[in-house]
């Protein structure tokens, strides 16, 4: 079994946009989409800034470990926000659709 060493030009691949944290804004059509959009490309963004930080500890660029564990953490909560507004929403459709009128 032969092991492949990693390419220095996936690192490149990957944007280096800021894993900075941004308020959903909420404007006069759309809120909710609005909100659960920046939702997931906050979740996105910080998942991108996870795979370069693992990249660069992989091909030897850096040796900070423990960015490398706040950036996975960062990209685990804000999926996991954006999951459990998905969810709370699906569960307020459901309980639109069981009422009576």
């Amino acid at each position: 079994m032969t092991i492949n060493p990693i390419s220095t030009d996936l690192v490149h691949i990957l944007p280096m946009g800021g894993s900075r944290l941004t308020r959903p804004t909420e404007s006069a059509d759309g809120g909710f989409a609005n909100v659960l959009t920046d939702a997931f490309a906050t979740a996105s963004r910080l998942d991108a800034a996870d795979k370069v930080s693992g990249m660069e500890l992989l091909i030897g660029e850096s040796d900070d470990l423990s960015g490398l564990m706040i950036d996975i953490q960062k990209a685990e909560l804000s999926l996991n926000l954006a999951i459990q507004i998905r969810n709370k929403f699906v569960d307020f459709y459901n309980e639109l659709m069981r009422m009576q009128v």
